[in-house]
């Protein structure tokens, strides 16, 4: 961290264009940032190794800070202080209820429902990542969530991606054939070339309808609550104002293959488009995304590879340095030189010792001969050779 980078900083997911995060949590984090401490932070892609694999996660001068903690730092406003007890209460309730259901729909509409994945997620999610951990990261990110959606029901629902139909051939293929009498298999009846072309129309057409009402009965309940006011709370955005907003948003704002989610929120829940657009307003002043300030991250070039990183254990190799003070690089060279001595040093001392050990404990040893008895050898093996003669 140098002294020019803000304070705060978002370690995100990678950016969804025009997103700069690929995720709903890294979007509320920097909507709460925008409005508690706006210019004092910055964004920053972080790495799926860091902290255990969990991203999102924030920074305070290099130290990592909790969220439920991130209103003790004194540059945080915190947006819910003004509120009373009772309203606090209700905005925590209302915050689960946004947690427990909207999360699974948004979720579903772009790791279940085909084909927004491999087209979205998955190219956000591949892009700043090399071999191997482009074979294992996403998938496990999948696994995860695809755990969730199944739990609850959504996993499938209105069709499934290319990768993600083998469960669904199996029960097909399960479905093909019925159980007879004393346990034996039969095929079902033939019903034409496109019998089962028309029941993945229907399979698919139902799903969709069963989606549609399981989205208005998420969110009927929300635009009852806010219903003709500005915020939920009074005249101000709260972290409930800002929650829902970074579901809306990272649904509404990119472009989905299939759009069935945003169109309906577009089409039947206008109140909640106004809430979203008026927050947006509200916390980059009539500018996109792009204007928050962005730290770059290293790219692939000046990663080091497994086989540097192997070579590095054996051979020196010059690093570039890039600071702005001379004397800071004439002070990291010495100290690299002497880094490097006391190295070759220690291995010097170390193989030293190890050959007087070997040699003092008598597990190797030297004999040498002297001359009587190499000639009493050489005898004993002339004699032997007349012997054999």
């Amino acid at each position: 961290m140098s002294n020019r980078d803000p304070p705060i900083i978002l370690h995100s997911t990678p950016p969804l264009d025009p997103l700069p995060c690929s995720d709903p949590e890294s979007l509320y984090l920097a909507s709460y940032l925008q409005l508690a401490c706006p210019g004092r932070w910055a964004i920053k892609t972080g790495w799926w190794g860091d902290k255990g694999g969990k991203l999102p996660y924030i920074t305070h001068l290099n130290h990592h800070i909790r969220q439920n903690h991130l209103t003790s730092l004194p540059l945080i406003e915190d947006p819910d202080e003004w509120l009373s007890r009772e309203d606090k209460v209700d905005a925590e309730c209302w915050k689960a209820y946004i947690e427990q259901n909207v999360i699974d729909l948004v979720n579903h509409t772009y790791y279940s429902l085909p084909p927004n994945y491999p087209q979205t997620i998955a190219k956000a999610q591949l892009q700043n990542l090399q071999f191997p951990e482009n074979q294992y990261i996403p998938q496990r990110i999948k696994s995860i969530v695809r755990s969730r959606l199944q739990y609850v029901g959504l996993w499938g629902l209105g069709g499934l991606n290319g990768g993600d139909a083998i469960d669904e051939d199996r029960k097909r293929l399960d479905e093909a054939f019925v159980v007879g009498p004393a346990g034996t298999l039969a095929p079902r009846a033939w019903s034409g070339w496109t019998a089962g072309r028309d029941a993945e129309e229907r399979r698919k057409k139902w799903g969709e309808q069963e989606l549609e009402e399981k989205i208005r009965s998420v969110f009927d309940p929300i635009v009852r609550r806010l219903g003709d006011e500005l915020y939920f709370f009074e005249n101000r955005p709260t972290t409930m104002d800002l929650l829902l907003f970074a579901q809306l948003t990272f649904i509404l704002t990119p472009t989905l293959p299939n759009p069935l989610f945003p169109n309906l929120i577009r089409s039947h829940y206008p109140t909640l488009v106004s809430h979203h657009d008026r927050i947006l307003s509200l916390l980059l002043q009539n500018q996109s995304w792009s204007s928050i300030p962005r730290l770059t991250t290293p790219t692939s070039t000046t990663q080091k590879t497994y086989i540097d990183s192997f070579k590095s254990l054996f051979f020196d190799s010059p690093i570039p340095v890039q600071s702005e003070d001379k004397d800071d690089e004439k002070k990291k060279s010495e100290q690299e030189k002497k880094f490097r001595r006391g190295r070759w040093l220690w291995f010097a001392g170390a193989s030293v010792a190890m050959i007087g050990y070997l040699l003092g404990s008598g597990i190797v040893s030297f004999e040498f001969a002297s001359e009587h008895e190499e000639e009493e050898e050489e005898q004993v093996v002339f004699d032997d050779d007349e012997d054999e003669e």
